[in-house]
């Protein structure tokens, strides 16, 4: 099978040469020679991938920055979606030919990939495979964060720094399936445009304004007495 395969340490963006195998300055290269993955448990499941994402951990890791290092060589990739291809016996609760989705510490950057069954989500109908292929790391995130540790609630006020970012984005959205008051912040006209269109309660451009002058403001206006929840996924000191 075809697999980007991670051979040494490196910065890939740094090179303007292919990822061909002939090339060997290149930390990563395209492999057309990878064994297809076999199914490792009566419940493991193959899953011919159709897409996958890019996250700043995949490069973190090419770069030998991240805080899981993996033994050398090997195929970068965490979220994905595609296509049942096989089964284990003790398989039940997927078949061959459901659409999945799922994140893995490593190969998602391969056209397999061996995942247990109680570790894929079926894709809905409608939901397009390219969508779903970028949905796992930032919705899994947001949804633990808020769901599990923060225990948003209906009525709580969310306040999402960054979120017009793919994590800041999936908080959003997760906090109005909560029933929470959603305050987003984001910089520039197109950004708070679009969360707008999302159903946000009240948007901060923060190029424009200050973040806790206008926090305030709302709150106030809507007679809250203040922020229940605050969501950071970028860790800044700029409020």
């Amino acid at each position: 099978m075809e697999a980007l395969v991670c051979k040494k340490l490196g910065d890939p963006t740094a090179l303007k040469s292919s990822i061909s195998e002939a090339d060997n300055d290149s930390p990563i290269i395209l492999s057309k020679t990878q064994p297809i993955p076999q199914l490792t448990t009566p419940t493991s499941v193959r899953v011919r991938v159709k897409a996958t994402s890019l996250n700043y951990a995949n490069y973190l890791q090419i770069l030998g920055k991240y805080q899981e290092k993996p033994p050398l060589p090997f195929i970068p990739g965490s979220d994905y979606s595609g296509i049942v291809d096989a089964v284990g016996p003790g398989v039940s609760l997927l078949k061959v030919g459901d659409r999945v989705c799922s994140f893995a510490t490593l190969g998602s950057f391969a056209e397999f990939l061996v995942a247990e069954q109680d570790e894929l989500f079926k894709v809905p109908d409608g939901c397009d495979l390219v969508a779903a292929g970028a949905l796992p790391v930032a919705f899994g995130t947001s949804h633990v964060a808020l769901v599990h540790r923060a225990q948003l609630t209906s009525g709580q006020v969310l306040l999402v720094l960054g979120a017009a970012g793919g994590v800041g984005l999936s908080a959003v959205q997760i906090g109005k399936v909560c029933g929470a008051v959603v305050i987003a912040v984001a910089r520039g006209d197109e950004k708070v445009q679009f969360l707008k269109s999302l159903g946000v309660d009240h948007v901060v451009d923060s190029s424009k304004e200050s973040v806790i002058s206008s926090v305030k403001d709302f709150l106030k206006a809507r007679k809250l007495k203040g922020v229940d929840v605050l969501y950071d996924p970028c860790w800044r000191q700029t409020y």
